[in-house]
């Protein structure tokens, strides 16, 4: 049976958050990262039509203020580690099938990440992000960045409506033009895939890890599509069908190509985690954490 294997790159190709990292270029830039993340998820909790995974629009004005550039985010890219299996996995399932990232990631880093295991561009949905075109705004950050490191969690709200409120309106129309590929984007990539390639929901295998690819889950579930979750966390789990928690990729390549999904999950003796997730949930959740923090540490913290 033919397939378009649809995979999110930070997660399960590559351990690295490449935001996260960019900002550690910035001064104190992890702790401000970690705090405008918490501000994400604090949105996503209760905005109703809020996608989570916005945090990339919403660092730009501290990258812009500090003149990071597409040099920095490809060479912050060369240095992430590509999973253990995951070149073997691309090219057995690159053979009989179609096989598309879909990533919340910067493009520079996206594309990157692709060339090194033999994705071409044309198969990469992510974020556009040309911040080479925003270096000529001046914006002093400073104070601003002083008040982030000393914030407390019950203030994180409030401070970053007033600052996202406040600040240079040339900047907020970048970051409200800035379309982050996640949550519902991620769904709309697979139906432009599939219009592309002619074919129906049914012949998608879905793999994600987090909060931006539950609804590209849920709906290749719902749809009669295989969803996959790798190594997740408690935001993704409950939303797909199947469940790997590992160390090494290659596994799911052979689960992806088995005709009987739960009979390969039975009889799986290798290492790794498989479930079929219709019960035990929060045993699976637990499973997940345990390799998510071996694989992908302080990045697998955030949401």
């Amino acid at each position: 049976m033919y397939m378009i294997v649809c995979f999110d790159l930070e997660g399960p190709i590559s351990p690295q958050d490449n935001a996260y990292e960019l900002m550690k270029l910035i001064p104190n830039g992890g702790e401000i990262f970690s705090k405008i993340s918490k501000y994400d998820d604090i949105l996503a909790l209760k905005k109703k039509d809020y996608e989570a995974g916005y945090t990339l629009a919403l660092i730009l004005p501290f990258l812009i203020s500090h003149k990071i550039n597409e040099d920095d985010i490809k060479r912050v890219s060369e240095k992430a580690k590509i999973n253990e299996g995951v070149k073997e996995l691309v090219s057995i399932l690159k053979k009989k099938h179609k096989f598309y990232i879909i990533s919340t990631s910067y493009e520079q880093h996206a594309y990157s990440i692709g060339k090194r295991i033999g994705v071409p561009k044309e198969d990469i949905y992510c974020t556009k992000f040309p911040i080479n075109d925003y270096l000529h705004y001046d914006i002093d950050l400073q104070e601003a960045e002083k008040e982030i490191l000393n914030l407390k969690d019950h203030n994180i709200e409030e401070f970053f409506n007033n600052f996202y409120e406040k600040i240079d309106k040339d900047i907020k129309k970048i970051i409200e033009n800035t379309k982050v590929i996640g949550g519902k984007y991620k769904t709309e990539a697979i139906y432009k895939i599939l219009e592309r390639e002619n074919e129906n929901i049914k012949s998608v295998v879905a793999v994600g890890d987090s909060i931006t690819d539950f609804k590209m889950l849920k709906a290749v579930k719902e749809k009669g599509g295989i969803s996959i979750v790798f190594n997740g966390n408690e935001y993704a789990i409950p939303y797909a069908e199947f469940a790997f928690a590992g160390t090494n990729l290659l596994p799911l390549a052979y689960f992806i190509e088995s005709k009987n999904k739960k009979e390969f999950i039975k009889k799986w003796n290798g290492e790794g985690y498989f479930h079929h997730v219709n019960k035990d949930i929060e045993k699976i959740i637990l499973i997940h954490k345990k390799y998510r923090n071996i694989m992908r540490g302080k990045a697998g913290e955030l949401g």
